[in-house]
């Protein structure tokens, strides 16, 4: 049985860990890295906790962009290393069905290694899959959590009669627009749906203006 079963038990898990690392946040980080390492913990949901009201008053510190980097580099690293994997498997098949003679043993031989290496390439192509899937949704659930904490500092600001462009305001959206560039590569196969689900003509001039640039250096 799982030590933490659900993404709840895993919250309370990353809060208490950042509650005892409070005087040390570089071991927090450190953290971060080794619930991925082992699975503890999935991105999607570092990724939500982060973005929680909990964590809102530390977003204008260092540490917090660091564990989301830090999450986000664990994703792609781990679909490059699927991705060569599945690649030296391919290779791995391509010998093998290119190999043998006309000897009866060894060709039934070949043949149980040609099944291996088939079995093999299919096992990287779905974990491949699940990774490339699981990326794609930590991508999305980023940037509409930076859509949705920047909207509601608008919102509840205006509401309040209160200046929106607060240095935290600020802040925070460049930090959006510093993930989008700085994750250029991948943010680049996700443009379709980010700009049908998420920056939408509906949202705030002042957040769509972070796409509409981005979209401007990458053209």
């Amino acid at each position: 049985m799982s030590v933490m079963p659900n993404q709840d038990a895993k919250v309370c898990c990353l809060k208490i860990t950042f509650s005892f690392f409070k005087n040390n946040h570089q071991l927090m980080c450190i953290m971060i890295e080794k619930f991925l390492n082992f699975q503890l913990i999935e991105p999607t949901c570092i990724v939500s906790w982060i973005f929680s009201p909990y964590m809102l008053p530390h977003f204008d510190r260092l540490y917090l962009w660091q564990m989301l980097d830090t999450t986000i580099s664990y994703c792609i690293k781990h679909c490059d290393r699927l991705k060569a994997e599945l690649d030296r498997s391919k290779i791995k098949l391509s010998e093998q069905e290119g190999s043998g003679d006309g000897n009866p043993d060894i060709a039934e031989q070949q043949k149980q290694q040609v099944q291996a290496a088939e079995e093999e390439v299919d096992h990287y192509v779905k974990k491949l899959e699940d990774a490339e899937r699981s990326q794609k949704e930590v991508f999305l659930i980023v940037v509409q959590r930076f859509i949705m904490i920047l909207t509601d500092h608008i919102v509840r600001s205006e509401q309040e009669s209160r200046y929106t462009q607060t240095l935290w305001f600020r802040c925070t959206r460049d930090r959006l627009r510093q993930t989008l560039v700085k994750y250029r590569r991948e943010v680049k196969r996700y443009m379709v749906t980010l700009q049908t689900l998420l920056f939408t003509p509906e949202i705030e001039p002042k957040i769509l203006e972070c796409f509409t640039q981005f979209k401007g250096y990458i053209a």
